[in-house]
């Protein structure tokens, strides 16, 4: 049986979420970035990169970008919107890459995070991105707030896009933030389910730090503005790999 990732980030995924677009990614990396000290020909990895988007907005700025992914369909259309960037695509499971001490930066962004079941699989994430970075690289995590999303929480909603209506339902359920995805189309429905582990600051905070890296900055949204627990949409976290870490 495949998980709920395997399933969903297909074609129907970019129809669901064609408003994620370059524009989007511009404005979700500006202000972070600054904080990042990358300079035009460093090296940086995006892991679990859908699409490309973060990716080409790296790329467009002169660094040269690995980005990762396990969709097929996902990585095609990246390649697709792709040309003239320096950005390398790679299909595989950010389990099981292997890549040691090769980048000035990592990334992880958008909610790419607790996505499995056991919390030593999630931290597979940080320890991917350890690996893969130079001593003192970069390391910028963006993962929802589970406080305020937990008090936020739309249960429903209904859209009607091109030709066909998309409904969503969410819950919150055993630690983890449900979102049931139904479309129908021509008379068809078709059904999609997403689930990601809920992390509070603390716990996310210590995972990170014993996977060898300093918590240099914290924002609570894309504009970089502090991290509150009750009011803030994001956790995004800006990291130092310690030189010491083996």
């Amino acid at each position: 049986m495949k998980a709920w990732f395997e399933e969903h980030f297909q074609e129907d995924y970019l129809k669901v979420y064609d408003h994620r677009d370059e524009e989007k990614a511009a404005d979700e990396l500006h202000d972070i970035m600054s904080y990042i000290p990358l300079e035009r020909g460093m090296k940086a990895i995006d892991l679990c990169c859908g699409n490309g988007r973060h990716a080409r907005y790296m790329a467009a700025k002169g660094i040269h970008v690995t980005a990762l992914d396990l969709s097929p369909v996902l990585l095609k259309k990246a390649i697709d919107l792709t040309s003239g960037l320096p950005v390398q695509y790679m299909r595989g499971d950010i389990r099981h890459i292997s890549v040691k001490q090769e980048y000035d930066a990592a990334f992880n962004l958008f909610t790419s995070f607790g996505y499995f079941v056991e919390d030593h699989e999630n931290e597979l994430v940080l320890v991917r991105a350890s690996e893969a970075l130079k001593d003192n690289g970069w390391f910028c995590i963006d993962y929802l707030n589970p406080v305020y999303t937990a008090a936020n929480l739309v249960p429903f909603d209904s859209t009607d896009k091109n030709g066909f209506t998309v409904t969503q339902r969410r819950f919150i359920e055993s630690g983890f933030i449900h979102k049931k995805i139904s479309i129908e189309e021509a008379g068809s429905r078709r059904e999609y389910r997403e689930r990601v582990k809920m992390y509070e600051n603390s716990t996310l905070e210590q995972m990170i730090r014993q996977n060898g890296f300093e918590i240099e900055y914290l924002f609570g949204d894309y504009d970089a503005s502090p991290f509150w627990e009750q009011s803030s949409p994001r956790q995004i976290f800006i990291c130092r790999k310690r030189p010491d870490f083996q």
